[in-house]
């Protein structure tokens, strides 16, 4: 394909100057900080997605990356449900955005509101999630691999 440029003999004085692109932000590791800062919103997702099961967030532990506005987060989730005694202990890949849990899907979980298979491949390009994923598995010794 060709591009036809229009020459002016006055040169490119009155031409604006294109902007610069953004550079893409390079994904960087979730620090203690931002975990504490995840913390209450991601109890109150949970709560809000399941308020007919999930009583409290007792807390969670995981490892992920932040790039610009989003947190991308493997982890495993202690919570209390309605009735139970005992806390459960559940394995979830999840995104926030603007401190606020946008999806969450639990491994072992049959039904989901998203696929965390769909969600690695979806965050791939922001993210570094297989290897997140990946790695987060080895420490657990979970058997979910991509």
């Amino acid at each position: 394909m060709a591009k036809v440029i229009k020459w002016n003999p006055e040169g490119d004085k009155n031409r604006d100057k294109p902007q610069k692109e953004e550079k893409e932000k390079k994904p960087q590791p979730l620090t203690e900080e931002d975990f504490k800062r995840l913390f209450e919103p991601f109890k109150e997702g949970l709560k809000k997605l399941y308020p007919s099961q999930v009583e409290d967030v007792l807390g969670f532990y995981g490892m992920g990356e932040k790039s610009g506005n989003r947190d991308f987060l493997v982890g495993i989730v202690l919570w209390k449900r309605y009735g139970v005694e005992q806390p459960y202990s559940s394995t979830f890949v999840a995104i926030f955005e603007d401190n606020k849990l946008q999806k969450v899907s639990f491994l072992e979980a049959k039904n989901n509101y998203w696929d965390w298979r769909v969600m690695l491949k979806t965050y791939k390009k922001e993210f570094h999630t297989e290897e997140i994923f990946n790695r987060f598995m080895e420490l657990v010794r979970g058997q979910f691999r991509v």
